[in-house]
Parts: structure tokens; C-alpha cells; sequence
């Protein structure tokens, strides 16, 4: 495990052991990582970072056109801060996975539900740039959100820029991974898996997250949906009555853990809970379930 924060370093030092010891744990050796202290930090950083970049660009391809007094004057990009799109790598509700080219076709990848997952590999085989928070699989701590560059994709120029405006950023969350990574009982990936599930009771169900993720996902009818019990291990998706039921299995990344029997009977718990209610509220049983 890491060692605890230091009281005698500094924050740039406490940054850099934190790095390293992310860079082992999550064999991100082949990335730049950068902290910031939420996605929407990452994705205004990143916005600002790029047009900077593009601009510069600009310049250089207007060099041999305009005098050099004149470059300063050149017509603005159109491009704003916070503009770049974080393409999310799992789709939710849906529980689908989107291909990694989509996402960075289309934007940067946010790799929150994939990064310390079974899908982990892929994402770091794969990614060029992800952000992910540090608090799903991963299990480190909140307000802290991982930015990972792939050194040979980027210049010395782009990772440098991000490295200023990171040392120019406030992070107390820094100590607390740090302290997490020192606990004896984490441990660096969530290993579970879950295949398609069905249930004929006490409701027909079917899931519909895509299989091998560490949840399963079902459509609800609204009265069941509307008094399921809250729980850790529940997430709620109320314009679509989706119940996304997450597992969670601790382990070092070697191997995964098959979930689905266990959330089976969880499900069929948390149903069997939400359908007494229904009774106790004297609804006719069934009343406002499809056939």
C-alpha cells in the first residue's frame, strides 16, 4: 500500500506519490495523470487547454498569409470554455458499453463506471485521454477526479500547460487518497460481473444492462418503482423508472467475481419489499403492472 500524507511535504510532492501510486495500482505507466477536483473542473481545463492549443495552430497556419503584427488580431476560434463533451464509456441508465473510438470521436471519454472495473483494461489498452472520478469502483475518495493524457499522443507542450493549471488548482482531497491507499483492508478494483438476469417472481423481469458489467439494470412499473426501499447498493433513475442494481466485490484486478445469483435474490428481496408496501397502501395487488 502507499504511505500516508507526510506532514513535512509539500502539496506538489504529496500530488507526485499519489500519482505514482495510481500509475501502479491501475497500470496507468503509459499515461500523464493529472487531479482536478471535479469532472466539471476537468472538462473547463480541458476546453481551455484545446483552444489554446487550436490557437496556436491557427497562428502558425497564418503566419505566411499575414504580417506578424496582425496574428493577435486573426478571427477567434469558436470555441468556449466548458464546450468539450465528456462521452460517458457506460452508458446509464442503459448499461450499455459505448466504444471507446465513439467516445473520442465525439469528445473526451468519461470513464467513471469503467475505470477499476472489469472493463479497466480495455479502457487503458484502448483510451488516448479519460477522466474519472475516483470515488465509484475505484473506492478512494470524492471531490477528486483523475485526468490520464497518453504521454506518446500528446506534445510536451499540451501536458506541460495541464501540469500549470493543475499546480494552480486546491485539492485537500489529495491527503485523503492518500490516506485511503495506506488502509489495509482496500483494495484497488471492484471484480464483479453480472450476466443477463430474469426473474418470474414476484414480478416478470428481464434486465437490460448490457452483460459483464459490475450492475444490472431494469425497467420498473412507476407504482413498484415509486416505493422501492432507498440502499447503497441502489440507484434510482426516476424519469426512466429504471432501478440500476450496482454489485461490488473487492479484489486486485486478476480475476472477476460472477454476481448474478447474488443479485438475483437481491432483487427479488428489494421487489418482494416494494410489492407489500404496494399491498399495505390498499392497492389491489398487481394493480398497475402490465399483464
Amino acid at each position: 500500500m502507499a504511505n500516508g500524507p507526510l506532514s513535512s511535504e509539500t502539496s506538489e510532492e504529496a500530488r507526485h506519490r499519489l500519482r505514482l501510486a495510481l500509475s501502479r495500482y491501475y497500470k496507468l505507466e503509459q499515461f500523464d495523470l493529472f487531479f482536478t477536483p471535479s469532472l466539471h473542473v476537468a472538462q473547463v481545463l480541458l476546453s481551455q487547454l484545446f483552444l489554446r492549443q487550436e490557437q496556436t495552430r491557427n497562428q502558425t497556419r497564418y503566419a505566411s498569409h499575414y504580417p506578424v503584427t496582425e496574428l493577435s488580431v486573426l478571427p477567434a476560434i469558436p470555441l468556449i470554455a466548458g464546450n468539450i463533451t465528456l462521452v460517458p464509456h457506460v452508458d446509464l441508465p442503459d448499461g450499455r458499453v459505448r466504444p471507446l473510438r465513439e467516445c473520442q470521436r465525439h469528445g473526451v471519454t468519461e470513464a467513471s463506471e469503467s475505470f477499476a472495473s472489469v472493463l479497466h483494461h480495455k479502457l487503458i489498452d484502448e483510451a488516448r485521454l479519460f477522466v474519472t472520478r475516483l470515488d465509484r469502483h475505484a473506492e478512494i475518495c470524492g471531490d477528486l477526479v483523475l485526468v490520464a493524457l497518453r504521454t506518446h499522443d500528446f506534445s510536451t507542450l499540451v501536458r506541460s500547460e495541464l501540469r500549470l493549471f493543475e499546480q494552480g488548482l486546491t485539492l485537500p482531497a489529495i491527503d485523503e487518497a492518500l490516506h485511503r491507499l495506506n488502509d489495509p483492508q482496500w483494495r484497488p478494483y471492484n471484480a464483479a460481473t453480472v450476466d443477463a438476469l430474469s426473474l418470474s417472481g414476484p414480478l416478470s423481469l428481464n434486465s437490460s444492462h448490457q452483460p459483464g458489467l459490475p450492475f444490472a439494470s431494469f425497467t420498473l412499473p412507476a407504482p413498484l418503482f415509486a416505493r422501492l426501499s432507498d440502499a447503497d447498493d441502489v440507484v434510482k433513475w426516476p424519469q426512466q423508472a429504471r432501478l440500476q442494481l450496482n454489485a461490488n466485490v473487492r479484489g486486485s484486478g486478476k480475476k472477476s467475481v460472477n454476481m448474478t445469483h447474488y443479485l438475483s435474490r437481491r432483487l427479488q428481496y428489494l421487489l418482494g419489499t416494494g410489492m407489500k408496501s404496494e399491498k399495505a397502501s390498499g392497492r389491489p395487488a398487481g394493480s398497475g403492472f402490465a399483464p
